[in-house]
């Protein structure tokens, strides 16, 4: 989702996701599948019910997984501790593959080993390699399945500067849901997944060392045991957990804003770790891509300034990164970002009067009523948003040393009038004078799509104890599982990648799965 890409064509599906934030915890859903066994009547100790696979969670990794168990002839339970499914993959644009046949008619083709060493450069090889490999290897043959199975591409489309033509756009229909979504949701009803709504993972079963189940709770309080010899955890990650954030991240969870679905608070990897799983790729990494704001619209007008190459300034009142490369690389503005907790926008009436007549930068639409909306943030953001007509009387409202800030300002308005920013190399077009008022700030925290870090895991999605040995019967993909990337998101070398992933993880579960209780039986 590069800037340049998220102010044109992202542009057509902001009213979907809008509505989709509010609706989708709201949806209701009906289960279906009726091949898991019930070994009894609700009871005071609850419901027991029997199966070959548990999925925990119904995003890509979940249906995916589900899907392909049950291909392969293997009964499946999947849990939704929400009402609807698809979890945050109804948000997502597309899936990130490499020598998909869909490319291929577009005479697309790359070297794996290449796109693999790539990334592996630009994560200082803090992956797990064989991992990456075996994703990109699959990936191609995976976007074909997901074909097969009636999911609908529009497009590859770049994303920032991204060095491959990867992110394979999802067709969308509707506000609510994607064809991803929609296909995975029809393929699993038809095959016979037993798919329970608002039923919320809660602990894993033990027997000897290896999995033998999980209990469950509905939303009406009710419990549920159901054995199995596999679980496979596909919960997305903790992005909804502040307290998680602060502990592997390492900043403080107040100044994340988490603009994904609701609902990723880490049940799955805390399960695992309960039962001696590895923490050792649990490194906080986020999907970090900069500037946010809370109690605004996703994306907004407000929210719109923080993809904006304006003035920005730390707590300090210092700048600390070149400014437009939230445009090349939206990941690694992040991650400049992520280093300072809140940073400051700055910007003058007379720059804001002229993206209105002009058009804003990096958002290709003119946005005619910005100050109805800039107004209405005055009233009802007052520690987030700011006016001033002295810069003095701003850095107060800000709370930023005035001394700093009046330093910084002076120093970009040489920079505005030279047309060279000696400091970062900022380009000419975007060093918008700052020199008289009224002025306006906008303080921001850290915006976040995901994490995408997890639990340690095998190329085959098992996962590993604090021994590096394999925990039977336990698997983990998409959010919950680790290895994928170093410190961010690598969004300028294959787009889509944790959809990707999330879709090939599942499958690679799946069919371990097939084996291991082949093996077992």
């Amino acid at each position: 989702m590069g800037i340049k890409r998220f102010a044109g064509n992202r542009q057509l599906n902001v009213l979907a996701i809008v509505v989709l934030m509010a609706t989708l915890l709201l949806q209701g859903c009906s289960g279906s599948g009726d091949n898991a066994k019930s070994n009894g009547e609700g009871n005071a100790k609850g419901e027991t019910m029997s199966t070959d696979v548990v999925v925990v969670g119904s995003g890509a990794t979940g249906m995916s997984a589900s899907i392909q168990a049950k291909q392969l002839g293997l009964d499946v339970i999947m849990l939704e501790k929400n009402g609807s499914l698809g979890g945050s993959s109804n948000s997502a644009e597309g899936y990130g593959g490499i020598n998909t046949n869909f490319a291929k008619k577009q005479g697309i083709h790359y070297d794996v080993k290449k796109v693999f060493k790539e990334a592996q450069d630009f994560h200082h090889w803090a992956t797990n390699p064989e991992l990456l490999m075996k994703y990109y290897q699959s990936s191609g043959e995976t976007g074909n399945w997901l074909e097969s199975l009636g999911v609908k591409f529009d497009m590859l489309a770049p994303n920032g500067t991204n060095k491959f033509n990867t992110w394979h756009l999802y067709h969308r229909d509707q506000p609510t849901t994607n064809s991803l979504v929609a296909s995975l949701s029809d393929n699993a009803k038809k095959l016979g997944v037993k798919i329970m709504l608002e039923t919320r993972g809660k602990e894993l079963i033990m027997k000897d060392g290896k999995v033998a189940g999980i209990k469950a709770e509905k939303s009406d309080g009710g419990t549920l045991s159901i054995k199995a010899p596999v679980v496979i955890l596909a919960t997305g990650g903790y992005a909804n957990n502040p307290k998680m954030i602060e502990k592997y991240a390492k900043i403080d969870g107040d100044v994340v804003v988490d603009v994904g679905v609701p609902g990723r608070t880490g049940d799955g990897i805390n399960m695992a770790l309960k039962v001696g799983a590895s923490d050792k790729r649990l490194k906080g990494t986020l999907m970090n891509f900069g500037a946010a704001m809370k109690g605004q619209p996703t994306y907004g007008p407000i929210n719109m300034v923080g993809w904006m190459p304006l003035l920005k300034v730390n707590q300090e009142g210092f700048r600390f990164e070149d400014e437009s490369v939230v445009e090349r690389d939206w990941g690694t503005a992040g991650n400049a970002q992520k280093q300072q907790g809140y940073v400051y926008h700055i910007v003058t009436k007379d720059t804001l009067d002229g993206f209105i007549k002009n058009g804003f930068p990096t958002w290709t639409n003119k946005m005619p009523n910005f100050y109805d909306d800039l107004n209405k943030a005055l009233e009802k953001n007052k520690d987030s948003v700011f006016k001033a007509d002295t810069l003095e009387e701003l850095a107060d409202k800000m709370k930023i040393d005035k001394a700093n800030l009046e330093a910084t300002v002076n120093k970009w308005n040489e920079f505005a009038k030279t047309g060279v920013d000696k400091d970062f190399g900022l380009p000419a077009k975007y060093l918008y004078p700052v020199e008289k008022g009224p002025y306006y700030g906008f303080k921001f925290g850290l915006g976040i799509f995901a994490t995408t870090d997890g639990l340690e895991v095998t190329p085959d999605a098992q996962v590993l104890d604090k021994k590096g040995k394999v925990i039977p019967g336990l698997y983990a993909g998409g959010g919950d599982a680790g290895g994928l990337n170093g410190e961010t998101y690598d969004v300028n070398i294959v787009p889509g990648s944790q959809q990707g992933w999330a879709v090939n993880s599942g499958r690679f579960a799946a069919k371990d799965a097939k084996r291991y209780i082949g093996e077992i039986n």
